[in-house]
């Protein structure tokens, strides 16, 4: 006879699925060590029975065949350039394989999860923390930093034969710190509304410049940053967009920001632009009403955007972190999340159709490459791509570290390292650096660049990259620096704007602010490439897309080249607060310097808007 007390560990075994009898495979892992490091510490086990909502990313299928078609359609001496796709084409190569999405559906209610939810891409599922844990193989905790609670584990495991099926699991290991690259400044007292016309012709401005040279501008300029001074910056001159010829523009809100209609429009008036609303998508719920909406980050991006791109509709995508709804799923509320916001905001704009979407879109938020975990980043960097293959230009700030901040790498041993930025380190997406000052201008000091550790270097950027080292770049970096640098990794930034000193004016909170950073310069930038869409599909052409083989093969005809300055860092100081780091990686000597052609500081150079333009048309009559 078979006692009561096998019969039910026997039944008890059944019912939870076991994993004991699946090989399973470690999916990621962080080290302990590495998160203390950084400032994570335990700071409670949650109980048992708590809810916990994760997310099971699906394996995207012929993502080679993606790489290739967006290569193709960006290149302009191709015959299919600017042929774009729309969301159903995209899907239709790319979609996970049913298979997959039944296989992983089967493994969780097999393992007891009855709360089950797919779109075909996504699998989400909510469950017990005691639940998951055993699932997946996982140790959720609460690890704390700086008063803000994660509930993470350090690794997790899928059955080895879902692995294939399985991109990554979220959220688990990623122990994120998105930030705005953005510093603030106080209050002051208001720049002039227009510029003296005894300015304007004492600057010689009246006709631009015969070639992709760094624009004069009026000594005003040299004092604040207004929307006159960047649309002579980078002659734009008398261009006015048409609001109904389809170009539009937008950009993400994280970390609670979202952009003051009233702010828009006490700057709109203060500088004499007409009066424009913009609209706000939430991707996530409430982030548009939070208390605490931030302190112009957003204000920032709407106000330089318009300030350029009037009067193009713009559209403001607001992302705290949590994934869209989902039917049948309880996700937490807005002010308990703590998802990290990339992926579910690029789910989102996957999701809908090119016609509701802006075609060019601009982004300030990023952290260090290596806090990502690298299949995170891989699969927001390949749905960054999906957007491309669409003719939509995303665009990133390249960040305000310089070469680094922490400069010390993850791994047990913390060697010395150069930071790079992600997003901006993605090779599908256009990171935009920053300069300082007029007459001319030049490097700034903190604005970051480097070489990605994660994605290799695209062919679009080979041959600028490759004269970087072999002739442009100076002893000390291609020797003494070489070791701290992937020197075969994607090179970015790609371009560069204005980004501080003389600060940008905006308004924030009602008050005139300075505001300063690549988060000045990529909405600016995203602007500019409004226009040029206005124009293309003025002139009955599709859609700039992704610029990136435009700029690296065209850009010596419209970039003003920056050859002057440098990025700096790893010397113990977070420029972007000023904060002193302790522990931190000290390299002596790092940096990248300003020269002719590419470089890691300020890219291929600066936008000459009326050069563009040329480029722009011409290249579309060639597809």
């Amino acid at each position: 006879m078979v006692s009561k007390t096998i019969l039910g560990a026997i039944a008890l075994s059944l019912a939870a699925g076991s994993n004991a009898a699946k090989a399973m495979r470690q999916m990621e892992s962080v080290s302990k060590a590495m998160l203390a490091s950084r400032g994570w510490t335990v700071a409670k086990t949650p109980a048992a029975q708590e809810s916990i909502t994760l997310q099971i990313a699906l394996a995207f299928q012929n993502t080679d065949k993606i790489i290739s078609t967006l290569l193709d359609l960006s290149n302009p001496k191709s015959p299919n350039y600017g042929k774009w796709l729309d969301r159903d084409e995209v899907n239709a190569i790319v979609q996970p394989s049913q298979q997959a999405n039944e296989a992983v559906i089967k493994w969780l209610k097999s393992e007891g999860v009855s709360k089950v939810a797919s779109d075909g891409t996504t699998v989400t599922f909510q469950t017990t923390i005691d639940t998951a844990n055993r699932v997946l193989k996982a140790d959720f905790q609460g690890y704390e930093k700086s008063g803000i609670v994660k509930i993470r584990t350090t690794d997790y495991s899928v059955p080895e034969d879902l692995a294939e099926h399985v991109d990554l699991i979220h959220p688990t290991t990623f122990f994120g710190k998105t930030k705005a690259f953005a510093p603030l400044h106080a209050k002051f007292s208001l720049p002039p509304k227009k510029l003296a016309a005894a300015s304007l012709e004492k600057s010689g401005l009246a006709s631009s410049t015969d070639g992709p040279a760094p624009q004069k501008v009026p000594e005003d300029c040299a004092v604040y940053t207004t929307p006159e001074c960047m649309k002579l910056m980078y002659n734009i001159g008398n261009y006015t967009a048409l609001a109904s010829s389809g170009s539009r523009v937008g950009f993400g809100s994280f970390l609670s920001e979202s952009a003051d209609p009233e702010d828009l429009r006490l700057f709109l008036n203060y500088f004499g632009i007409p009066q424009q609303n913009h609209t706000k998508v939430e991707i996530t719920k409430g982030a548009a009403d939070l208390p605490d909406r931030g302190v112009g980050e957003s204000d920032a991006d709407v106000q330089i955007m318009i300030g350029i791109a009037n009067p193009l509709p713009v559209t403001e995508f607001l992302t705290g972190g949590r994934a869209p709804f989902i039917p049948d799923i309880e996700m937490p509320d807005e002010s308990k999340n703590s998802n990290e916001p990339y992926l579910p905001y690029y789910e989102y704009l996957s999701s809908k159709t090119n016609a509701e979407l802006p075609q060019a879109i601009s982004n300030s938020y990023g952290e260090p490459e290596q806090t990502v975990p690298r299949a995170y980043a891989e699969r927001v960097c390949t749905m960054i791509a999906l957007m491309g293959t669409r003719g939509i230009t995303v665009l990133e700030s390249s960040g305000d570290i310089g070469v680094g901040a922490e400069c010390l790498t993850n791994g047990g041993n913390k060697t010395l390292r150069f930071e790079q930025n992600f997003p901006s380190s993605c090779p599908w997406i256009t990171s935009v650096g920053g300069t300082e000052s007029v007459n001319p201008e030049i490097a700034w000091t903190e604005s970051s660049g480097g070489f990605s550790d994660y994605f290799p270097r695209p062919d679009y950027q080979a041959k600028a990259v490759e004269t970087y080292f072999t002739e442009k770049a100076p002893p000390a970096v291609t020797s003494t620096l070489s070791p701290y640098y992937n020197k075969s990794g994607r090179g970015f930034p790609d371009i560069a704007a204005h980004s501080i000193r003389p600060n940008f004016v905006v308004f924030a909170l009602g008050d005139a602010i300075q505001f300063g950073g690549t988060s000045g310069s990529v909405p600016a930038m995203a602007g500019i490439i409004g226009l040029l869409n206005d124009a293309r599909l003025r002139a009955g052409l599709p859609t700039m897309g992704f610029i990136n083989p435009w700029l690296y093969a065209s850009g010596s005809d419209f970039l003003a080249d920056v050859t002057t300055g440098a990025s700096r860092g790893c010397d113990g100081t977070n420029h972007q607060n000023g904060l002193k780091l302790t522990g931190s990686g000290l390299i002596p000597g790092a940096y990248w310097n300003a020269t002719v052609g590419w470089d890691p500081s300020t890219g291929l150079g600066l936008p000459d808007f009326q050069l563009m333009l040329k480029s722009a048309l011409a290249s579309g009559k060639s597809g």
